[in-house]
């Protein structure tokens, strides 16, 4: 058993358990918990399949779980279950089941406990750690939310052996994220392990999930609340989330992601930020991982998603481009300069 803290200043403090047998004993862990305290268990159905966990509120993942509507049905469900201050609400699921039931923990008495219990690769490498929650509007991704940092996090990635393909390697997306803008180390891991990673070998998945979470805790403790350095985990995220936001949330956002670094290593490497060298070993290892720079839309379709940009400032965008493989730079650019080489 691994267990790593986060202690991010002004945000609650989170401890990070990642081993086997935690799927195995989920049903044991909650019910363990609910005599410890109020719970309020949201899952995911899919995710807990033969485990014999008995949740409050069931909510199937994906992008469609984090809309208003299904906020207010789980603040709804939350006050029928009458969750008082002392209470948890326990997440088990993907990312999105985390950003809704983060966020609902968040504003439910304005503010009660959380469990995080990540079942998707990327909820384990990302979204799980860091205290971001939200749901999203039809103008853009990730507008409505707070920070909300989980008390816990239990991370087993028994739960991989059956995500569905797609969603394992939307989860591949965010591992790159972090191997080309933050950890020379996990992307040689990457390069070397490929085709292990590819086929989830446990110790391959494991080594990258520690690294991962290991990058993040550190950038989020000097900065919990995205004033600056934190946005350099927001690599290949501009373009992404216009991406995503265009395909109706069709696509998931690691693949998204991942086209996201294409355009940035291209554009890291036009600007002078990144070498030619380092490019193309960006843009290799994407591509050993099947991920491709295919077309996008027009800079006018994605122009209008890019306003909506959390990150966005006035007339500009605050544009992580790679400096090197395993390093970034956050660079102020206006939105055209950001859509270089983009028709």
């Amino acid at each position: 058993m691994l267990r790593l803290h986060c202690h991010p200043d002004g945000l609650a403090s989170t401890i990070v358990e990642i081993g086997p047998d935690l799927r195995s004993r989920l049903t044991e862990f909650v019910i363990a918990l609910r005599a410890e305290r109020p719970c309020f268990v949201l899952a995911d159905p899919r995710a807990v399949v033969g485990l014999g966990l008995e949740a409050d509120l069931w909510v199937e993942g994906g992008e469609s779980a984090k809309t208003w509507p299904q906020l207010g049905a789980t603040l709804e469900a939350l006050a029928a279950h009458q969750l008082d201050r002392a209470g948890v609400v326990v997440a088990i699921g993907g990312g999105s089941l985390g950003d809704l039931g983060g966020l609902a923990a968040s504003l439910w008495l304005r503010g009660v406990g959380l469990v995080m219990v990540p079942t998707t690769l990327l909820s384990m490498v990302d979204s799980s750690v860091g205290g971001k929650t939200a749901v999203n509007l039809p103008r853009g991704k990730n507008l409505v939310g707070t920070f909300w940092s989980a008390e816990r996090v239990r991370i087993d990635p028994e739960f991989l052996t059956t995500l569905p393909e797609p969603e394992y390697r939307s989860g591949l997306g965010e591992v790159l994220k972090v191997a080309i803008g933050l950890d020379a180390e996990l992307a040689e891991h990457c390069e070397r392990a490929h085709a292990a990673l590819l086929a989830r070998d446990a110790d391959a998945v494991g080594i990258a999930v520690q690294r991962c979470l290991e990058a993040k805790i550190r950038i989020v403790e000097a900065d919990p609340r995205e004033g600056g350095l934190r946005r350099l985990l927001n690599l290949g995220h501009t373009l992404g989330h216009a991406l995503e936001a265009d395909s109706g949330y069709a696509i998931p956002h690691g693949i998204t992601v991942a086209r996201g670094i294409y355009h940035v290593l291209e554009l890291a490497e036009r600007t002078g930020h990144c070498g030619a060298a380092d490019a193309a070993r960006g843009r290799r290892l994407l591509e050993r991982f099947g991920f491709e720079a295919h077309e996008v839309p027009a800079a006018m379709v994605l122009r209008n998603y890019l306003v909506q940009d959390k990150k966005r400032q006035g007339a500009r965008i605050h544009a992580v481009l790679p400096t090197g493989i395993g390093s970034s730079k956050v660079v102020s650019m206006d939105l055209d300069g950001f859509l270089q080489g983009i028709d």
